[in-house]
């Protein structure tokens, strides 16, 4: 275990994140560069003190401390907004698809309509909503031109999960080939950040390092990145007070799901969004939620009114706009419990 002095992170630290926390070292046109920026170097410490759970207790206590830190963190933020959506979604969708433009447009009008997007802040769906976040302040086809932009590089590398082996040693190779896949999100991210003209729009990933093979999305302006994976599944489902959009998606999403149909089942009732790729029934037919939904919260009124399942972008950010609106029918509760 690395002593204090040499820990790659700071496990009292009063911030969250930001791309150039994370990514210090990273250097576009430097493809050695991924290797050595302070995430993969976080991950490295992670893997070689055993993951989750750790192998050292001094270890265990200062990854305990960090995300004591980081939860504090989100909850200074939470507390000065109003109203705050969760957007779920599969990690391997890929960039220029129908499903990851729809999320990123999904995104782009909530966040003009005043509300902050949460996400997992990994690549697929979770980039695409912290994408349109991003270029909320900005016009339309700025969102699709970065879109075609990052559609030159689609699909993260099948070997990503090999980045971090035994003993936490770094794989080069496959370091130089993230950097491929991220270098070009980066190069858009570090010009919107830079643009003084066009402040860029909020948002809030909240990635572990579990699955730490993943490169956070630097299209976050917020980030809370978790040692302790339960702590970050958590706080994604109860932070989306204002409604969850649950995209295309596999067992991650879920379990994302049915976290939160039992806090709806017990607790305040939030609004649920199943939003299908265009012109498909994916929550109906390929993943068939529905008849479970309806069976365990059948004695839920608001089944009714706050849960949508819908192929249409434009669909969902206006159900979820009305339903947030001061005396909307059966509002739901305007807080929750939180991480």
């Amino acid at each position: 275990m690395a002593d204090r002095t040499s820990l790659p992170f700071n496990p009292l630290r009063k911030t969250l994140y930001s791309l150039h926390d994370l990514f210090a070292g990273f250097s576009d046109g430097d493809v050695a560069s991924y290797a050595a920026c302070r995430e993969v170097k976080i991950l490295s410490y992670f893997v070689a003190n055993g993951k989750n759970p750790t192998r050292h207790s001094g270890a265990s206590t200062l990854e305990a401390l960090h995300d004591n830190a980081i939860s504090a963190a989100v909850q200074r933020l939470l507390g000065t907004q109003k109203r705050v959506v969760g957007i779920m979604g599969g990690h391997d969708m890929a960039r220029g698809t129908p499903a990851f433009v729809d999320i990123a447009h999904v995104a782009y009008d909530l966040t003009r309509a005043g509300f902050l997007v949460a996400s997992g802040g990994g690549p697929g769906a979770m980039e695409a909503t912290h994408l349109g976040a991003l270029l909320s302040p900005r016009p339309r086809q700025d969102l699709d031109e970065a879109i075609r932009e990052l559609r030159s590089v689609p699909t993260l590398p099948k070997h990503a999960k090999k980045l971090v082996g035994t003993g936490g040693r770094i794989d080069t190779a496959v370091a130089v080939d993230l950097y491929r896949w991220f270098a070009p999100a980066f190069r858009l991210a570090t010009a919107i950040f830079a643009d003084r003209a066009t402040p860029p729009g909020p948002s809030l990933a909240v990635p572990t390092w579990l699955y730490g093979y993943e490169p956070t999305t630097p299209f976050a302006s917020h980030i809370a990145k978790y040692f302790q994976n339960s702590l970050r599944e958590d706080g994604l489902v109860t932070m989306g007070r204002n409604g969850i959009v649950f995209a295309e998606g596999s067992a991650g999403t879920v379990q994302e799901i049915f976290q939160d149909v039992t806090q709806n089942c017990y607790g305040a009732f939030c609004p649920m969004v199943f939003l299908s790729p265009p012109e498909t029934s994916f929550w109906s037919t390929t993943l068939p939620v529905e008849p479970l939904l309806k069976a365990v919260l059948k004695n839920r009124p608001e089944y009714a009114t706050h849960v949508l399942f819908t192929d249409s972008a434009a669909a969902a950010v206006d159900f979820l706009v009305k339903l947030s609106q001061p005396g909307a029918a059966q509002a739901p509760v305007p807080l929750r419990r939180r991480p």
